[in-house]
């Protein structure tokens, strides 16, 4: 009976997958008679000139027609094809940061094998010529909203790791978790992260196990590049995606020019981190990147004087090794394997592991991770037809997560396995293209909440198709559809849709509509519960959580001050199908877990200006607007710790050469809302909304021939949420909760670094 049900299951998976392509396929067909096979496109070919001399193909490079909205970027080949401009003779410019531009003039349609070759920042004598780089871009070309975080964009702060990567962005929030454990995590649209899909170029990665803590992780020094995109994205990536995703870019082999890296940081709180890179060359074929990293806090701060360390004793080893083999014709492979071991001590300060774990004499946390996972990239090329390829994505990671809040012990395991084929062509013209492909997603869990053990396994099949159609002048799309098979919830589809349309030169005009599926894992993304006296209550069976999303967005550039400036304004509606429910208001000595029964959504607002009023000054200003809304409890209300409004003014200025960098960043957040405390003796009731407040950033870099050095701090006005933890001198008791935070916890913070770099 079991073999005809899954027989049954399969046939149905067939023929629903099948009735899905042909639609898509008759959509394809529609769509690519809109514009006729004959429209002209240009190729070429973009090189890369080092100071050297040696030409190396120049992937990622920015190709686009003068004064039109026209434009495009090469591949991992550096090839790339263009649609004819309106009018010829007329102008391609091509450029790169860190290499110079280059302009073009195409005289005749349909120009072919274009051998275009960029120059790399040269310096003779004491003249030096550069080219100067925006640090964060927005990409206008493309139908899907991303905008690029540069690496001298990380470097205007600190950037230890991923959680501190974001404090001059606007798109992405990064708030506390609880007042003991030190996590941070990231919020998109209004949302947690956990809505937000973190990829490894292109690869799903923090994730499960990887959650909460998952953003301490990942060094900023090893990021070459953020990519963040709001809404859905592609279908290519997985079905996760809700709010947005964030793609992560590290550095690659074949691209470095330093064999050495060097980068030290410590602070007055006691913080020490190293990070060094060490890169290899053996031919022009195969190259290597080894990044190493450790850190630690040894230091006990107590500021507010209520017993508790501010922030965690930690230790952090990890090391990651990627390997590039190129062919230089039609084959290339990635290769990477990672390591992780990290230890957090939090808790009162008198807690000592070793005497008084288990025991009531004084409160204590402590949090033990090991990760190791590895990757493999494949790619196939066709060398008379660029555009065509088939890629191969595969990943596999092991993560053990030991926690003990108090007396609350958690042990989780996962392993995971990923697995992604990717064919890529043209129907026609490169004005229509689309990729095709087959995924398939493995998880293990094994997890133990004091006396209960959990154990679930998720396989997941699945295949995509994605259609992209460009309009030689204004419009562009990208239409993708997923199947994929659940083993515990079955079928299930993922439609998203991308439009972008330019009616003027300057102008970008974007709308995006997609759904997102995701399983929750409740202990680890809420692991912040663990650090009070609250009881977990969870009364049904927890289902999938499904929501849609749906954005537009307007971009306008223009002259201020003789140079360039723009507005961007986007909205974001996610609308919740069923969501896992978080519940801290039905009693003050319970949170409840249970389906969504009701209404539940997210509206983001979100007005964004920059502009450079003086030369080499650089003014980036942003004002943002949450209505986010979930049902409680049978009562539509604002979800907890998210302010409704938020304003962020970010300042730079770099002198002649760079000699000198000075960074500034404003940010102030509204009020929010705070869990009900009626309940609690008053003495232990909070507001029903948390205050205003300011934070503020700011540092100074300066720049030798060798090596640079930089000096900062952060929450420069000291400002801390007063007693963040509720009953703090009873840990034990039934009104202890550490985990009702929404400011810093630790005030002032000054620190200094040094980079170095040898070429």
């Amino acid at each position: 009976m079991t073999n005809v049900r899954i027989n049954i299951c399969v046939h149905q998976l067939k023929q629903e997958i099948k009735n899905q392509m042909n639609r898509l396929f008759y959509l394809i067909i529609f769509l690519s008679i809109l514009k006729p096979i004959a429209a002209q496109h240009s190729m070429g070919k973009v090189f890369g000139l080092d100071d050297k001399g040696k030409k190396e193909a120049l992937p990622g490079a920015n190709v686009y027609w003068q004064e039109t909205t026209i434009g495009t970027s090469t591949d991992a080949e550096g090839v790339f094809y263009i649609a004819n401009a309106d009018t010829l003779p007329s102008h391609l410019i091509i450029s790169m940061m860190g290499f110079l531009s280059d302009t073009v003039l195409i005289s005749k349609p349909n120009e072919m094998d274009l051998q275009i070759t960029l120059k790399n920042s040269v310096t003779l004598n004491a003249v030096e010529v550069a080219e100067k780089q925006n640090t964060t871009i927005n990409k206008l070309f493309t139908p899907i909203n991303t905008e690029v975080i540069g690496g001298k964009e990380l470097l205007k702060a600190a950037c230890c790791n991923l959680s501190e990567s974001f404090s001059t962005n606007a798109s992405v929030d990064v708030a506390f978790t609880d007042a003991v454990s030190g996590a941070k995590k990231i919020q998109m649209l209004g949302l947690d992260g956990i809505y937000t899909q973190i990829l490894s170029e292109n690869m799903p990665m923090l994730r499960g196990l990887s959650a909460t803590y998952g953003l301490n992780y990942i060094p900023g020094t090893w990021i070459e590049n953020i990519m963040v995109t709001k809404g859905t994205g592609s279908v290519v990536n997985g079905y996760e995606s809700i709010s947005g995703q964030i793609n992560l870019e590290f550095l690659k082999p074949q691209h470095q020019k330093k064999r050495f890296f060097i980068n030290v940081y410590g602070n007055e709180k006691g913080r020490a981190e190293a990070n060094i890179h060490l890169a290899k060359k053996f031919n022009t074929k195969l190259t290597t990147l080894l990044f190493t990293h450790a850190s630690t806090n040894t230091l006990k701060q107590d500021m507010n004087k209520d017993g508790f360390l501010d922030m965690p004793l930690t230790q952090q080893y990890s090391a990651f090794n990627r390997w590039d083999f190129h062919n230089q014709k039609n084959f290339e492979a990635q290769f990477g394997v990672k390591g992780l071991y990290e230890s957090r001590q939090g808790g009162q300060t008198n807690f000592v592991y070793s005497r008084e774990r288990d025991t009531t004499n004084h409160y204590g946390i402590g949090i033990n991770t090991k990760v190791i996972e590895a990757f493999l990239k494949t790619g196939f090329m066709f060398p008379s037809k660029p555009y065509k390829s088939v890629g191969i994505q595969y990943s596999g990671k092991w993560q053990q997560q030991d926690m003990f809040f108090g007396l609350r012990d958690y042990n989780g395991e996962q392993k995971n396995l990923y697995a992604n084929l990717i064919y890529a062509n043209i129907i026609g013209t490169t004005d229509h293209k689309y990729k095709l492909g087959a995924s398939y997603l493995y998880d293990n869990y094994n997890e133990k909440f004091v006396d209960t053990s959990f154990t679930r396994i998720e396989s997941v099949p699945g295949v995509f198709a994605e259609y992209t159609y460009t309009h030689a002048e204004n419009f562009s799309l990208v239409a993708g559809l997923r199947a994929d098979y659940h083993n515990n919830y079955g079928l299930f589809y993922t439609p998203r849709l991308h439009l972008r349309y330019s009616p003027g030169k300057k102008t970008t005009l974007r709308l995006s509509g997609g759904r997102g599926f995701r399983t929750s894992n409740i202990f680890v993304e809420n692991s912040s519960i663990f650090a009070s006296s609250r009881i977990i209550e969870m009364n049904e069976e927890l289902k999938p959580e499904i929501a849609w999303n749906y954005g537009l967005s307007a971009n306008q550039q223009f002259k201020l001050f003789g140079n360039d400036a723009f507005i961007n304004l986007d909205f974001f509606r996610t609308d919740f199908e069923n969501q896992v429910i978080v519940d801290l208001d039905q009693s003050v000595d319970k949170v409840v877990f249970y389906n969504l029964n009701g209404q539940s959504y997210s509206h983001s607002l979100q007005v964004d200006f920059g502009c450079e009023p003086l030369e080499e000054f650089a003014l980036k200003l942003a004002y943002k607007w949450y209505d986010v809304q979930a049902t409680y409890n049978y009562e539509l209300m604002a979800k907890p710790y998210v302010p409704q409004h938020r304003v962020m003014l970010n300042m730079a200025y770099t002198t002649y050469m760079e000699k000198w960098k000075f960074d500034f960043t404003t940010n102030w957040f509204g009020k929010s809302r705070i869990p009900s405390t009626v309940l609690n003796p008053v003495e232990y009731q909070l507001p029903k909304y948390s205050k205003e407040y300011f934070l503020l950033n700011a540092q100074i870099t300066k720049k030798f021939r060798k090596f640079e050095t930089y000096l900062g701090c952060e929450n420069i006005l000291n400002y801390t949420q007063k007693n963040p933890i509720i009953d703090a001198a009873n840990p034990f008791g039934e009104n202890f909760d550490a985990s009702m935070v929404y400011a810093p916890i630790e005030g002032r913070v000054v620190y200094i670094g040094l980079r170095m770099e040898i070429k």
